[in-house]
Formats: C-alpha cells, sequence, structure tokens
C-alpha cells in the first residue's frame, strides 16, 4: 500500500508505504504525482518506509519508467526507513540522481521533513 500525501500550495509531497505494492497502489500514486509536477513544476519528495513486502512485477516496471522519464522533476528526497539495506540504497542514489537524496531513521522524521521545507 502507497498512502499519498500533498499540500495544494506546497511542492512537498509525502510518500507511506507499507507492505506490498501492487499495480493500483502504483497508478494511483503516478498520476496523482504527476498532477501535482503540473502544478508545481519540481517536487521535494519524502517517502516513508515503515514496512515493505514486495512489489508487483508490473508496478516495478511502471516505476521504473515512470522515474526515469521524471528524473528531473524532483529536487529533493527525503527516505525515512528502519531498515539500514533502504537507507544504503538511498545514499546511493544521491551520487548518481540530479536530487539531492537524503536517507533518514523513523526517529529523524521531523527533520527529514524539515530538510525538505528550508531546502532551496
Amino acid at each position: 500500500m502507497i498512502e499519498y500525501r500533498n499540500n495544494p500550495t506546497s511542492n512537498v509531497v509525502e510518500l507511506i508505504v507499507e507492505g506490498q505494492i501492487t499495480e493500483a497502489d502504483l497508478d494511483q500514486t503516478i498520476s496523482r504525482m504527476k498532477l501535482d509536477i503540473s502544478r508545481h513544476g519540481k517536487l521535494k519528495l519524502l517517502e516513508e518506509i515503515r514496512s515493505f513486502e514486495g512489489i508487483d512485477p508490473i508496478a516495478l516496471w511502471k516505476d521504473a519508467q515512470f522515474g526515469l522519464s521524471h528524473v528531473d522533476d524532483f529536487s529533493h528526497v527525503a527516505v525515512v526507513a528502519e531498515e539500514a539495506w533502504v537507507r544504503t540504497i538511498s545514499m546511493a542514489a544521491d551520487n548518481i540522481l540530479s536530487a539531492q537524496v537524503k536517507a533518514f531513521e523513523p526517529s529523524q522524521h521531523e527533520a527529514a521533513r524539515t530538510w525538505l521545507l528550508t531546502a532551496p
């Protein structure tokens, strides 16, 4: 499941991931994200991984397609996760993507939000 949170007056979008990600979850998320990109231009993303039990293969393919075609539509990404491997992948992505990517532990959730809200 992906919970999508946004504020119509802000370019910060929050995604909360819990459990299995389905194709329907991803379709809904992509649709809403495209709308926010059209409204605000570049987005700042806070992705909170509460638990991850896998992703439907079709959803994984759609996620990759969306990510590649919108890679420049994100300026900052904060990833909040308990699992060290998720934070490690996030830190590695900072070296590859044009967006600034920072990883945070769950206890640093508010610091992640503050970083996004104050980033230029």
